[in-house]
């Protein structure tokens, strides 16, 4: 493994000791931040990107064989990898600034990645941004006790198989993951940046105090009941329009500071295709984040088995988005019994022009070994 430099350890570690200053409330959205450039190194140059991606997302990159699978991936004709490197409260290699969940010793990540980019693969590292999957429970509690996860309206907090959800209003949480995405881009010469649950959850959120404190700021007035006026009153629409605020500002800063960090670098969202519902349920205004150019292109999660829904949800996104190179089509592989149905949506997907599509995920065609059953299509 590659060590560091002492200036760049410092950087990272001064970015990170500031998660430890306690919790305050996120101010108005477009509040101007100056980005982090590691002393020491040069941003690593854009390798060529694949100009039709077939790609796999890989969900628990600790058990990961990256010899098995970018041979496997090679051999069936897929070009892109976006792998997990980290959650909001785990990383998936050896990291100064969140609990290490992988049981690999050295660093087969760095190893990993080379030998992906040797075998012709590229490598995005993917971010959950406000989910702190696979986190460990000490540092979970540790961020329940200080008030940075997200709550429902009745104050308890917000779970998805046992983990919390970080609160996206609070600078303090904005500060560890600019620190993880530091870390990540000056530690591995990945090929882009993928945010995944870059949003608030399903269920109405946030209702912490916090987030109480930015609305109210946001409407420039008091809230007299809460959550209920955020809920039900004519509030309830600005509430909608304040989360939307919250995380197109946060996902303007990450790229911004992504993008100073490495020049030029590919960064991606993985989104609910349905626009209204990922504006309503979840403050994620991904057409925005395009239009402003944040992003390169969306990841959309189209995972419905059936043909008509997903043709139809597809076509819908073009019509929204007007650029075909800015959508890559997610297929929930995990829902197909038989690889032929797969197989017909990867063909569909690739008469559509679009910039290509990911299979959720690598883990079960890994389990059920399904790889050689499928073939991504180049275009002539």
């Amino acid at each position: 493994m590659k060590r560091w430099g002492n200036s760049q350890t410092q950087v990272v570690l001064f970015v990170g000791l500031a998660i430890l200053g306690g919790a305050c409330a996120r101010p108005r959205p477009n509040t101007v931040r100056t980005s982090i450039q590691p002393a020491g190194r040069q941003p690593a140059i854009p390798r060529p990107q694949p100009a039709n991606i077939r790609a796999v997302w890989v969900s628990d990159t600790s058990k990961l064989d990256w010899n098995t699978a970018t041979a496997a991936l090679q051999r069936a004709g897929f070009n892109t990898m976006y792998v997990n490197l980290a959650s909001g409260g785990a990383a998936f290699y050896p990291s100064q600034i969140l609990p290490n969940v992988s049981s690999n010793v050295g660093d087969p990540v760095a190893a990993g990645i080379r030998l992906a980019h040797q075998r012709g693969l590229a490598v995005h590292a993917k971010l959950l941004v406000t989910f702190m999957y696979k986190t460990t429970p000490e540092f979970q509690r540790k961020l329940a006790k200080t008030d940075r996860v997200m709550r429902d309206e009745h104050g308890h907090p917000i779970e998805q198989a046992g983990y919390d959800w970080l609160c996206p209003s609070q600078e303090t949480n904005h500060t560890l993951i600019t620190s993880i995405i530091t870390e990540m881009l000056t530690r591995y010469p990945v090929d882009g940046l993928q945010l995944d649950y870059i949003r608030f959850n399903e269920n109405p959120s946030c209702f912490c105090a916090h987030c109480r404190q930015a609305f109210e700021r946001y409407l420039g007035r008091k809230v007299r009941r809460w959550p209920a006026d955020a809920l039900s009153s004519p509030d309830a629409s600005r509430f909608h329009q304040w989360r939307i605020a919250v995380t197109t500002d946060w996902v303007r800063e990450i790229s911004s500071i992504a993008r100073s960090l490495r020049p030029g670098l590919v960064i991606s969202a993985a989104v609910v295709p349905e626009l209204d519902r990922a504006r309503e349920e979840k403050g994620q205004d991904w057409k925005t984040w395009l239009d402003r150019g944040y992003l390169n292109y969306i990841c959309t999660m189209n995972y419905v088995p059936e043909l008509p829904q997903f043709d139809l949800r597809n076509r819908q996104n073009l019509m929204t988005v007007g650029n075909p190179r800015q959508i890559v089509v997610g297929i929930g592989s995990w829902k197909f019994k038989q690889m032929s149905s797969l197989q017909t949506q990867i063909n569909a997907v690739h008469q559509l022009g679009v910039r290509g599509f990911s299979l959720f995920s690598y883990d079960d065609a890994a389990e059920r070994n399904f790889l050689p059953q499928v073939t991504a299509p180049v275009p002539r």
